[in-house]
């Protein structure tokens, strides 16, 4: 990158990125969150595995996944706040090598409490890694392109978690559980030098408006008629993680009860992201068309998927079909659910203005963290009490039939917010 191109990154300039810069950047993102991805999800395709080697059942693995997605709600949190007063180059950094780091150390494990606190720290580097990556990739294209591009680089979760259930069981089969966090361990630490590179060095000091107003981020994300939106989009993300990391994290568990062997319960976590990763791209592609043409309409696109991922849950769980055919289903969920994450975090980008951008990124996610342990816990909690797994998968739709009318409700208040508070805030439909 040319000293040109560092400032149009660093500084978020829209207009000042130029060359190959820009695209250099945003693989760069891309890279870091499809590192987070594979990583966070890693979990859920080796407790099958440790179930069987440590000889508990799987519900007594709900500490792990709660663990983590607690660790990722701290990182999210903090993330912004800290970007603003240290610098995102340094927390961007701190949070890869923290991730890294702990990922690695994961391999050492003996029980569940030491994998639980393995899984807290890791997560905290994660959580705290992917807010600052996606705000550096939406000041890389400009006001116009910074939803497509923020949907492009969150692509990445699903490229992680695809390529993990790709791997993980050939993976573990030939190396062993702990081969896992080995690969998820030291990869990041072969990005921290080109992440450094395309980090912004200044500290997000001045900022306008409500921002001047207070030293707490957090706080601006409800001034000047912010906060109905905020708590709006809080739910939606509340929802869509709270369906999302119940099905990624239990669905391995499950797919025996679909006719799938143990051995190869990973291929659901597969069928799952790579529904994901499909539904990610066409998104992407649907909404960077759409901008193009001055006609975004990311809610629509969301409701629809909305709507396709509750009619194949109804049909996974009330009726009993080919192995090929779940497969299918899963990924249609999948793509529904994935999707929703995406559009949570577009969402985001769109509405908050850049001196914000980062925070209200980054607790839009600390909140659907919320329900990303909420939803697991109760999937094992379900599980101790017997209850078929098609009865627990049916119970996903209540979460995603309620974010469809969240999403109703935010296109009413963006619109009137947008009308109030001028050009800062942005109303997709």
């Amino acid at each position: 990158m040319n000293a040109k191109d560092k400032q149009a990154v660093s500084g978020g300039d829209p207009r000042q990125a130029q060359g190959s810069g820009w695209l250099w950047a945003l693989l760069v993102c891309f890279l870091v969150i499809v590192l987070d991805g594979f990583n966070t999800t890693s979990i859920s395709f080796v407790v099958p595995k440790l179930s069987h080697d440590w000889g508990f059942a799987p519900a007594r693995f709900t500490p792990v996944f709660v663990a983590t997605n607690i660790g990722a709600a701290i990182g999210f949190m903090i993330s912004g706040p800290l970007g603003a007063r240290f610098g995102n180059r340094l927390i961007g950094l701190a949070s890869v090598v923290l991730f890294g780091g702990s990922t690695l150390a994961t391999m050492f494990a003996a029980d569940i409490a030491g994998l639980s606190a393995l899984r807290l720290v890791a997560a905290i580097g994660l959580g705290g890694a992917l807010p600052i990556a996606i705000t550096a990739s939406a000041g890389i294209i400009g006001p116009k392109h910074k939803v497509a591009a923020s949907l492009l680089v969150t692509t990445g979760m699903s490229v992680g978690a695809v390529i993990g259930g790709v791997t993980g069981g050939p993976l573990m089969s030939e190396f062993g559980w702990q081969s896992i966090f080995v690969v998820g361990g030291v990869l990041p630490f072969g990005l921290v030098p080109v992440f450094f590179r395309i980090l912004p060095d200044e500290r997000h000091a001045n900022v306008s408006g409500a921002a001047q107003q207070t030293t707490n981020p957090f706080k601006v994300l409800f001034k000047e008629g912010l906060g109905v939106y905020t708590c709006l989009l809080w739910a939606f993300s509340f929802l869509i993680f709270t369906d999302v990391y119940a099905l990624l994290f239990w669905l391995p568990t499950l797919m025996p009860a679909f006719g799938f062997a143990p051995d190869h319960a990973s291929v659901g976590m597969a069928a799952f992201s790579v529904g994901g990763l499909a539904g990610n791209i066409l998104m992407t592609v649907a909404v960077a068309m759409m901008t193009i043409a001055g006609t975004l309409r990311l809610k629509s696109a969301l409701v629809l998927g909305g709507v396709l991922m509750i009619l194949s849950l109804g049909v996974l769980s009330q009726i009993a079909v080919t192995p090929g055919t779940t497969l299918l289903l899963i990924a249609v969920i999948g793509a529904g659910l994935v999707n929703g994450i995406m559009g949570q975090t577009a969402l985001a980008v769109s509405f908050y203005p850049p001196e914000i951008r980062a925070t209200g990124v980054g607790w839009g996610h600390a909140v659907g963290r919320v329900g990303s342990f909420v939803g697991p816990a109760i999937g094992g909690a379900l599980l101790s009490l017997g209850w078929p797994a098609r009865e627990i998968v049916l119970t996903a739709v209540l979460p995603a039939a309620a974010a469809i009318l969240v999403l109703g409700a935010l296109a009413l208040a963006g619109r009137r917010t947008a009308r109030g508070f001028g050009s800062t805030a942005v109303a997709e439909r």
